[in-house]
């Protein structure tokens, strides 16, 4: 059976229970009615017939039974909502098989177009790597797939990811499962960071009498209430301890209107986020990573689910104080905020440490998760191999993970050693851009942990750069040519100095298209060939694409150039192409067909 089979067929599963699920929620709903109106009706009878006791039995009754029908409709309710979000993933993994996406989340907003790849290699947009790969849900989870996709990690944190993956790839019940109950609360995408700012931040604890005021206060202006009600005091009496009670708010009402502000946009995502820690506390499998999320999710005494369900319930509670009229009715006369204060401040101190650690792991946990499912849903790709030593890229008939399988053309390269160059000639739309935006995505994918579109895949840790797509501007008055010239500069830079301490062991891998297209034939060759002599002298590796054919000639003088090309045949007047990569210099070139095409009579100066 075919991945595209299997989520056809787990999708109609899941739409049929959810039709099923449906009709039980919409009989519920009647019974309901029904219930709710013949214990109305009762009540009324029993008091018009002077029952006052029976009245009061079928209220509790009545009560009880619609409080009982109500918990079960929601739950109805929750299965039917979980069982319609299993149904459109397995409607979205059927539809990324064939490169359509229905999830709208493109990652752009991770974009910086000033990164060393991402922009030329579709890491983020509407057709990214990032909506290819991306399972995640939470605001944590996508921050870190993103991070992954952004730099290269080193051989045994690849290692880590991919044995992870590997465990949670064939669990697909428990993976789809996760995912569904991301999709119960829309706010589970928002940042994190002011709970957690809020949770770890040092500040005053509460005065101690506080802590005796509010419950003494309260009681006192309850007694005098009870004590107005049957007129042994006057109403301002009330009206006074009211008062007090208001002075004493007043205290605490900033601290208070600080917390809320720091929770209240989060607050409703935490029901989510409890069942997704506890789904992700009983992640099965040994390897490493995903022991190390159970630990950090299970290490205090409450756990993670526990601790952040608590959370949500005074986190509701407290924003309560946000309606004027509750604050005004109730609030004042219970000392609402102070108690919440109390409990909040207590609830800080004992899991206020570990919460950015919770947040981080289920993160980890929903990117691991998408390196799963992009496995699950790719049998036939392959797990790369990371080796170390000198820069070392081996693949065998890659693909671009971007199209379609039915759709790419698999080529295979060798390329070995620091300071080397591989030359691509070919006519225009033969396959050499799309040929070097393969290897460099399977770089990517291969370098964040992921498998690979080829049928063998072995690399180096390298620190991937790209100058493919340069444009020029007008807000910065830059030609297209000076802006390659600046991102050939910055090339030039990081092959001399890695930006990070993790990057001092990478070497460079770079990918050049149409070198230097901005300029006229004679510099453009003196310029190409004095960049790929002074990359040789760096530890930086890569290829370069150009329509220049003398540039190939430094093969002749130089044992670190090879070349390599992308050919088009002309046949009845129709260009073919076949995108397979052929060692040696591209001899048929198509500009001239492609323009007599268009009209250009290219016949006519020859006349």
């Amino acid at each position: 059976m075919t991945t595209e089979t299997t989520f056809q067929e787990r999708q109609h599963q899941f739409t049929d229970a959810e039709k099923a699920a449906h009709q039980r929620h919409n009989q519920l709903a009647f019974w309901r009615l029904i219930w709710f109106i013949a214990s109305v009706a009762a009540v009324w009878l029993l008091i018009r017939i002077d029952q006052q006791l029976g009245a009061v039995l079928a209220l509790v009754v009545g009560l009880a039974g619609f409080l009982f029908l109500l918990k079960k409709h929601q739950a109805i309710r929750h299965l039917r909502d979980q069982n319609h979000h299993l149904a459109f993933i397995n409607q979205d993994e059927a539809a990324r098989l064939k490169r359509n996406y229905l999830r709208p989340e493109t990652g752009e907003q991770y974009a910086n177009p000033t990164h060393a790849y991402t922009g030329d290699l579709d890491v983020f947009g509407k057709h990214s790597l990032f909506r290819l790969l991306n399972r995640t849900h939470t605001h944590e989870g996508q921050r870190q797939l993103a991070a992954w996709l952004q730099a290269a990690a080193g051989p045994d944190t690849v290692g880590l990811r991919q044995q992870a993956a590997a465990e949670l790839k064939s669990n697909i019940d428990w993976r789809q499962q996760f995912e569904a109950l991301a999709y119960l609360e829309e706010t589970i995408t928002r940042s994190p960071d002011a709970l957690v700012k809020w949770a770890t931040a040092e500040v005053s604890p509460l005065p101690g009498y506080l802590n005796v005021v509010r419950f003494a206060f309260p009681a006192v202006t309850l007694g005098l209430f009870v004590a107005w009600l049957t007129g042994y005091v006057p109403g301002a009496f009330v009206l006074l301890a009211l008062f007090v009670q208001g002075i004493v708010l007043s205290q605490t009402s900033a601290r208070a209107k600080d917390v809320s502000e720091q929770t209240v946009e989060i607050s409703t995502a935490l029901r989510a986020f409890r069942a997704l820690f506890q789904q992700a506390e009983h992640v099965t499998g040994e390897a490493a990573r995903l022991r190390a999320i159970r630990e950090a999710l299970t290490s205090t005494d409450k756990g993670a689910s526990e601790a952040i369900g608590h959370l949500s319930q005074l986190t509701e509670g407290l924003n309560y104080r946000r309606n004027p009229y509750f604050y005004l009715l109730f609030g004042i006369a219970t000392l609402w905020d102070v108690h919440y204060l109390f409990r909040l401040e207590r609830w800080r101190n004992e899991h206020g440490p570990h919460l950015g650690r919770w947040f981080d792991a289920l993160g980890e946990l929903e990117a691991l998760n998408s390196l799963a499912g992009f496995a699950y849903a790719h049998p036939t790709y392959t797990t790369p191999s990371i080796v170390e030593g000198q820069l070392t890229l081996a693949i065998e008939s890659a693909a671009h993970p971007l199209l379609a399988p039915d759709r790419s053309i698999a080529n295979s390269l060798t390329l070995t050693g620091n300071g080397q160059t591989i030359l691509i000639t070919g006519s225009n739309m033969s396959g050499k851009s799309t040929f070097l935006r393969t290897v460099g995505a399977n770089v990517v994918l291969a370098l964040a942990g992921a498998v690979v579109s080829a049928d063998g895949f072995a690399c180096s840790p390298v620190r991937v750069f790209t100058s493919m797509r340069t444009h020029d501007s007008l807000e910065e008055s830059t030609s297209s040519f000076y802006a390659e010239l600046k991102r050939l500069q910055t090339l030039i830079t990081l092959s001399k100095q890695p930006t990070t301490a993790t990057q001092k062991q990478m070497p460079m891998l770079y990918f050049l298209d149409e070198i230097l297209k901005g300029t006229n034939s004679a510099d453009r060759h003196r310029g190409a060939e004095a960049l790929i002599r002074q990359l040789h002298r760096t530890t930086a590796s890569g290829f370069v694409s150009t329509h220049d054919l003398e540039l190939g000639q430094l093969t002749d003088s130089s044992d670190f150039v090879r070349n390599y090309h992308f050919q088009s045949d002309l046949h009845n007047g129709e260009l073919l192409f076949d995108y397979k990569l052929r060692t040696g210099i591209c001899e048929s070139f198509n500009a001239s067909q492609l323009m007599q095409a268009i009209g250009i009579e290219i016949d006519a100066l020859q006349k």
